[in-house]
């Protein structure tokens, strides 16, 4: 028996709880925020341990309540100090800031709270019906966890996850949790169908009408749990909704928000703005992102990648799906894996056998063979598994490996543009521009910085601009970069009209006619192949995020202004940047070689570069119709 002095009085606080765990049978003592711990051993059954604990408590001035709950497969014993009333309520670790506990009488608020001892308590108190039909507690996977964590360490939560990875459930869980214990708290749950939003909210009623009285808030008086909402009469309540509409949410206030599989809404850039606008004052307020990979070029796909580059709110989350044991078929030592099978094993840290024989099972069945509908549901990395209305044409092998080195958005300068690395006083660069229209739809202006002595990007800026202010920002870049060659696509010739009227010096031609980078069928094309190759000879790098992924999912539609499902539009504009840059590196005379070239020059020595210029300039002035023949031609 533990002494007076060991137990410290001082550790007492107001509410205490003791819970023998039968998996480890011994005696734990939840005394505040810093737990002491009993080496006893006791039987099972709960009149040895109400004969054992009744010495322990009266020993400590506690008086036993009578109170013994049936925790899954730890009894938990409700103490009462006389001392509660005067001393102040203990705050739950995980208890979300500026939340207060909501009160009830029928509630045995000691129990409450231990809802919050860690962030998976409450979750792992909670009935389901299970994948075999039978009911019971929720047991969370690895898998489960990690979302647990990250929802408790994160307010806003973006979840790339895998086919069947059961987040829902857990999501669901913990927005009870938050709108059942917290006063006021409101909640929202959108699905993409209004079957599905139906069927998830019954998970909820489940859990909620079989958690034990003294823990379950009463719902509102004179108001019951419908197909879609429920209320507490503390105020909060849930209540799902659907994305299919176009203007979801607009007037709700929101402290929780779960949206599930939202890459299968097809409204999804007009359902974000209208959604989260209400959740954006809310400095409490935590949001719950959960989809498998959708459509490429959607605006599910430039969420995610936003989080990735560290530009969102959200925290991404991507969840591996050779990591859950859902994902593993028994192979028993009969499984031979194939060439590609091993060539996957080897990109995949953590696969086993038991995962590739998972692999070719669904590939042999639901997938039909095809590689990229099973990376659709069960992506390999964070930026697998989105589909293209084409297959990309870039190299995703050699692109891949660059998002892992690329820089975050660096800040915007005052030369107008977001810097990866300063100017060298003896560097040579490139500017390459695509720029949009006056108006305030369609593409948007984007420019890229290229040292083309080294062929790396070395700045970059994109946004909504009108030409007049685009060409203002490209002269400034230009000046920045020791006079930069300016290569400006000049299929929206306003940006090139402005710049010719501010006398831009160091601006390519295309031709004598054509002033900029005539993009052409046949010129985009040979540009395309020419960037392909640079990369593949890894002669060319690419240093920004958002470059890489307009690259990776680029096409080769030669239509810029596509739209998606949504009705929204999406462009490539830093990937065409890239493109053009391409084009010039490798056509151009802006190869290592040219500028490293020495400028000595020998008495009496010609050149064939000497003699090629010399033949082009006599047969161009031969052609001026405004000049007479020069004197010395013949």
């Amino acid at each position: 028996m533990p002494q007076q002095s060991a137990l410290g009085r001082r550790q007492l606080l107001t509410a205490l709880s003791l819970r023998l765990l039968s998996h480890n049978r011994w005696l734990q003592l939840f005394a505040g925020s810093e737990p002491a711990f009993f080496d006893l051993r006791f039987p099972q059954r709960a009149w040895a341990l109400t004969r054992f604990l009744n010495p322990l408590l009266i020993h400590n001035n506690l008086r036993f309540t009578g109170n013994l709950l049936l925790l899954r497969d730890a009894y938990s014993f409700a103490c009462y100090h006389p001392d509660m009333a005067s001393r102040a309520k203990p705050r739950p670790l995980v208890l979300p800031n500026g939340a207060d506990l909501a009160y009830d009488p029928s509630l045995h608020m000691g129990k409450v709270q231990a809802m919050f001892a860690t962030p998976s308590s409450f979750v792992s108190m909670c009935q389901i019906v299970r994948e075999d039909e039978s009911t019971g507690y929720l047991n969370p996977t690895p898998t489960q966890l990690k979302l647990i964590q990250a929802v408790h360490d994160h307010r806003w939560v973006l979840v790339n996850k895998f086919r069947q990875a059961k987040i829902t459930t857990i999501s669901v869980m913990l927005l009870l949790r938050d709108c059942m214990y917290l006063s006021g708290v409101k909640g929202l749950l959108i699905a993409e169908r209004q079957d599905t939003a139906e069927d998830i909210f019954e998970r909820i009623l489940f859990a909620y009408h079989r958690l034990p009285d003294d823990v379950r808030v009463p719902l509102a008086a004179g108001r019951k749990a419908g197909s879609t909402q429920m209320h507490f009469c503390h105020g909060g309540g849930i209540k799902v909704l659907t994305a299919g509409g176009r203007s979801p949410a607009i007037g709700r206030s929101i402290d929780r928000l779960i949206i599930t599989e939202f890459g299968e809404a097809q409204w999804q850039r007009k359902a974000a703005i209208n959604i989260f606008p209400t959740v954006n004052k809310r400095p409490n307020a935590r949001i719950i992102l959960e989809s498998t990979p959708g459509r490429g070029g959607s605006h599910h796909e430039q969420m995610w990648h936003s989080a990735l580059e560290g530009k969102s709110r959200f925290h991404p989350l991507f969840l591996k799906w050779w990591q859950d044991e859902s994902c593993q078929i028994e192979t028993k030592g009969g499984f031979t894996p194939t060439e590609e099978e091993r060539d996957y094993l080897s990109r995949h840290e953590g696969l086993s056998a038991n995962g590739l024989a998972f692999r070719r099972s669904a590939l042999n069945t639901e997938f039909v063979g095809d590689e990229r509908l099973f990376s659709s549901k069960y992506p390999s990395d964070p930026y697998d598994g989105w589909l293209g209305a084409y297959a990309p044409i870039m190299p995703l092998e050699i692109l891949k490996p660059m998002l892992a080195g690329a820089v975050t958005d660096p800040p915007l300068n005052r030369f107008s543009c977001r810097e990866i690395e300063p100017p060298a006083p003896d560097g040579r660069y490139i500017v390459t521009a695509d720029p949009a229209g006056f108006g305030g739809t369609g593409d948007q202006s984007a420019l890229t910085v290229w040292d083309a002595i080294n062929r790396r990007e070395v700045g970059f800026w994109e946004d909504r601009e009108d030409p007049t202010r685009f060409a203002a920002r490209l002269m400034n870049v230009q000046r920045r970069y020791n006079n930069a060659l300016l290569v400006v696509e000049s299929n929206a010739m306003a940006c090139i009209a402005v710049l010719k009227d501010k006398r831009c010096r160091n601006l390519l031609w295309t031709s004598r006619n054509h002033p900029g980078w005539y993009a052409t069928e046949k010129r985009i094309q040979e540009a395309e192949a020419r960037l392909v190759q640079l990369l593949r000879d890894e002669e060319i790098t690419i240093r920004s995020r958002g470059t890489l992924h307009q690259l990776m999912n680029y096409d080769g539609s030669r239509k810029k202004r596509v739209k998606g499902l949504d009705g929204i539009t999406h462009h490539f504009d830093r990937a065409r940047t890239a493109i053009m840059a391409a084009d010039v590196l490798s056509r151009r005379n802006f190869t290592r070689a040219v500028l490293e070239r020495s400028n000595e020059y020998e008495t009496g020595r010609v050149t064939i570069r000497d003699l090629d210029k010399f033949s082009s300039h006599k047969r161009a002035e031969s052609r001026s119709p405004f000049k007479p023949p020069p004197r010395t031609w013949s």
